[in-house]
This record gives structure tokens, sequence and C-alpha cells, in this order.
């Protein structure tokens, strides 16, 4: 059976975990080659200018919880409605204080759900990074595995991963 032919929707449809579990199967015991890159999404990040953070650096995380707090207030919100909400924003690759509070505002187990969803099925290194994010607010000791391997592509993910690591289970 064929693909049905028609318009695709920019950008890979590798998941950036998928693209690290593949990594570690090649080269098992190595730290991986160039830390992961290219991801899958660079073509899309390519053709588009990232958004510049802000001169303030207090300010980094502002943008992306708003977008999280849009999401997280309507109770019908489902992970995957995040997939593409972080290309116009800033999104930082450190800990950030807005994120982490948009997360604290949310239920535990919808952030959760919803960071652990973009970890595993995010396509895209903006809302991976924000699901990495959410993960390190309110993930469990059973998210260590996903913390590790997504944690692995290490320019983008790293930082958060060892914050996600550092941190006590359930918050």
């Amino acid at each position: 059976m064929s693909e049905t032919t028609g318009t695709r929707p920019p950008g890979s449809r590798t998941t950036l975990f998928e693209h690290a579990l593949r990594l570690h199967r090649l080269a098992a015991a190595e730290p991986l080659p160039r830390d992961g890159e290219p991801y899958p999404d660079d073509a899309s990040h390519r053709d588009r200018p990232e958004p510049k953070a802000p001169r303030d650096r207090r300010s980094a995380g502002r943008d992306a919880a708003l977008v999280l707090d849009a999401h997280f207030a309507r109770t019908t919100s489902l992970p995957g409605e995040l997939v593409d909400a972080f290309h116009d924003v800033h999104v930082p690759i450190y800990p950030d204080e807005h994120i982490a509070a948009a997360a604290a505002r949310a239920h535990g187990d919808c952030v959760r759900e919803t960071g652990r969803w973009l970890v595993r099925h995010g396509t895209d290194r903006c809302s991976v990074t924000v699901g990495l994010a959410l993960v390190a607010a309110a993930g469990e000791t059973e998210d260590i595995p996903l913390i590790r391997t997504i944690g692995s592509l290490s320019n983008r993910f790293g930082p958060l991963a060892v914050h996600a690591l550092e941190r006590p289970a359930g918050g």
C-alpha cells in the first residue's frame, strides 16, 4: 500500500525522540555524533528565522508561557495542538521561571501528559523543548528514560534534561 499523494505538512515526520533512539542504536555506548545534529526538522528551521531572544533574559520564556496558559485554560485541549504553537515565540533551552510558573498554574496530570506527549511525538525542536520543560516541572521517576533519551541531543536539550534529572520526582 502506498502513501496518499498530495500536499504534506512542512517539516519532517520523524520525531526528535525517534531520531535520538535511532542514533543510540547506531552508536550504543558512545556519545552521539555531532550531539545528534542535524535534527530532522532542520529544513523547516533553516527556511525561517528563529524568534529573537528578548534583551531582558528574565523575560525569555514569557511568550511561550502565554501559549501554555491559553492551552491549559481550555479543558478540551489536547497535547497535539501545541505541535506548531511555538514557532513564532522564543523558546529558551534553559530552565525558565515563566514556563515553570505556567506549568504550576495548570493541573499536574495535564502538564505531565502534555510534556510527555510533546517529547515523544514532537517533530519540531521548539515544541519538544517546551515538552521537556513541562516534564522537568511535573515529571516523575518513570520519566527518567524519556529525559535521558531526548537529553542526548545535548546541544539543544541537554540543559533542560540535566535540570529535570536534578529535580526531585514529582516536581
